[in-house]
């Protein structure tokens, strides 16, 4: 590094790159992978990020073991004379793509601008602070909650006054669980209220004229609560081996769902709603109005995951490419709906690697938002709310239970491979370069020779272990 520049700033102990000691040097690894972990970050990717900080911090990472679960991760360096183990918890889970892309570009910026270790642990602070905020002010995230689930609406086939009417109900419903979350009310808790609040309304707006699909709104008010990102984290935490990790993710999610059918089942108790989950869900179309509802879902999933503002227009277009994949497979070639969502999100899957680099952001924040039109979410509630009538079910009732359910989860196993398959497969082939540039920057600044850090700038591999 750079010698003679101190940088001094208030309320932070800050020293150099040669007085850090190794705790601290863990401790600073230890934040990134929490504000990832609490953001809404994959396992592999979080182990990666950590392991590239850790090498800007010179802690090689043969001597490093990462332990991660959903809400512990455990280090441990092995040094030649010592070991130090750390824990950190992340209490407080949520989706926030800018701190996923802002936290990933830190250690390529402390190497690429040689930062001195204070400089770095600053960056830090001020990304745990900037975590709490915001790119868009609560009432857009209720309105873009709204257009959302208006988006889903349409991609089933409703018509665009329904689409009006799906809105409104889901923007009631967002603002009940925002409500509910500011008074410290249970998460889950609030789930079920605000499914349940905007279940009512959308049933109320049949009193209302001009759609021809008045039940529509009934099964898309409340998408926004389907915990998407934590489906497809969950399957990508299992399919890299990290077991504890996956099986949390999947079963909060578990409870997610469970929570709005509570809600949903409340609405129907209390409204005496007729049976409206055996309606067929079929797109009116496979172009035109798919192409702009998929668009809207994602952008409207985009700014409820707080998406920099740059990348909204991205998110939209990478839904049109992954949803027209997998209509045009499904409706236009019968390709089963699974392997239709398979390629959908294969495709956008690579196009996000290689627009990742040019973008400035991890390839899940491209990505993700962009398949999120296409978890299948009232298939999933359609089997719980038939184990909840179960008592009343006929045999053929039963039957479609389960086979909504099971379809339901070969298509979220398909959307979570699409994504995963090229991280897996072709990672060591179009992520080399940054092995390559890694292992220069890190040359440069301990002055060193390129080849030495061959070996440890191999992150890919080391994530692999870990």
């Amino acid at each position: 590094m750079t010698k003679g520049l101190e940088t001094a700033m208030s309320s932070i102990d800050i020293c150099s790159a040669r007085q850090a000691t190794i705790k601290d040097k863990m401790e600073m690894v230890l934040d990134i992978g929490q504000l990832l972990m609490e953001s809404g970050g994959d396992s592999k990717s979080i182990v990666r990020d950590m392991l590239r900080a850790a090498a800007y911090l010179g802690l090689h990472w043969k001597h490093l073991n990462f332990h991660m679960t959903y809400t512990t991760i455990m280090a441990n360096y092995d040094s030649e004379k010592k070991s130090y183990t750390v824990f950190r918890k992340c209490r407080i889970h949520g989706i926030n793509m800018t701190t996923i892309a802002d936290v990933s570009q830190l250690s390529w910026r402390a190497l690429e601008q040689k930062y001195e270790t204070g400089t770095f642990k600053a960056d830090l602070e001020g990304m745990k602070e900037k975590s709490t905020r915001r790119h868009y002010p609560q009432w857009a995230t209720s309105l873009a909650a709204g257009i959302a689930c208006g988006g889903f609406c349409k991609l089933f086939g409703c018509d665009w006054v329904a689409f009006v009417y799906t809105a409104l109900a889901a923007c009631i419903g967002f603002w009940v669980r925002h409500g509910c979350n500011r008074f410290g009310v249970n998460p889950y808790i609030s789930i079920a209220a605000s499914a349940c609040i905007a279940t009512a309304t959308a049933y109320w707006t049949q009193v209302l004229p001009g759609s021809a699909t008045p039940w529509f709104p009934m099964i898309a008010c409340m998408l926004f609560l389907v915990p998407g990102v934590p489906l497809i984290n969950s399957f990508d935490d299992l399919m890299n081996n990290y077991i504890v990790s996956g099986m949390t993710r999947a079963m909060n999610t578990m409870l997610v769902v469970l929570a709005m059918t509570f809600g949903i089942v409340g609405a129907i108790s209390l409204c005496q709603i007729p049976a409206y989950s055996t309606y067929d869900i079929v797109p009116d179309s496979i172009y035109g109005s798919q192409a702009i509802a998929a668009a809207l879902a994602a952008m409207g999933f985009s700014v409820i995951f707080n998406i920099p503002p740059r990348l909204l227009p991205v998110a939209g277009i990478g839904a049109v490419m992954a949803v027209g994949t997998r209509n045009i497979l499904a409706i236009g070639f019968d390709v089963p709906m699974a392997w239709a969502s398979f390629w959908g999100a294969a495709l956008i899957s690579i196009v996000g690697f290689k627009l990742a680099g040019r973008l400035r952001a991890p390839r899940s924040v491209v990505t993700v938002p962009a398949v999120i039109p296409m978890i299948p979410g009232v298939l999933m509630y359609r089997l719980l709310i038939g184990i909840f009538y179960i008592p009343s079910l006929d045999p053929q009732g039963l039957l479609t239970a389960i086979q909504s359910g099971v379809q339901a989860f070969m298509i979220i196993l398909a959307i979570a491979l699409g994504t995963t398959i090229p991280d897996m497969i072709a990672h060591q082939f179009i992520e080399r370069s940054k092995h390559q540039r890694l292992c220069h920057l890190l040359a440069v600044a301990r002055s060193g020779e390129d080849s030495a850090f061959e070996i440890e700038t191999d992150i890919d591999q080391a994530s692999n272990l870990k």
